[in-house]
């Protein structure tokens, strides 16, 4: 079972992104213009507003996904930055999240659903007015779930970010 998985997960399953990629002519080099994608915004409340997120995106006509992996506060060399500094890391997740977006001709406000891993839920809420404004200020108003964890890639590592980004 465990090898099943593994040979879907990292073998077929690029494979077939490759693929699609390739039917349609998409390569890395690649410019990507306005697409036809739509995306309506279901949020019923307004609480969520401060935290820069909202209930649910309902995308159709979208041409690409991407799933991005999980995104913590490193630089380039995979070194912690700011150890257990909440605000500062997700701001470090945020630039490190658009320079993989640029890469793969995305831009944060492509960004349909966030899931954010934190082993400090109270201190990630209190964080949470600084997210809302960094994301509003790129046009990203994501889906989200928040989950906490007891622990990330480094002891020192109090969130994660993954994302999923169509356009």
């Amino acid at each position: 079972m465990k090898y099943t998985l593994f040979l879907y997960l990292f073998i077929c399953l690029p494979l077939i992104t490759l693929n699609g990629c390739k039917d349609r002519g998409h390569n890395q080099d690649s410019q990507w213009g306005p697409g036809s994608m739509k995306r309506k915004i279901i949020n019923p409340w307004t609480w969520q507003d401060k935290f820069g997120f909202v209930q649910a995106n309902e995308v159709t006509d979208a041409k690409r996904t991407l799933y991005t992996a999980g995104i913590v506060s490193v630089d380039e060399d995979g070194n912690l930055l700011y150890p257990g500094d909440m605000e500062k890391q997700i701001d470090q997740i945020l630039d490190n999240m658009e320079i993989l977006l640029e890469q793969a001709h995305f831009k944060l406000s492509d960004v349909v659903r966030f899931t954010y891993y934190t082993t400090d839920v109270r201190a990630f809420t209190k964080a949470g007015p600084f997210l809302g404004e960094r994301l509003g200020k790129s046009g990203c108003r994501p889906a989200t779930s928040l989950i906490g964890v007891a622990s990330l890639f480094h002891p020192d590592c109090v969130v994660e970010i993954e994302a999923t980004v169509v356009d």
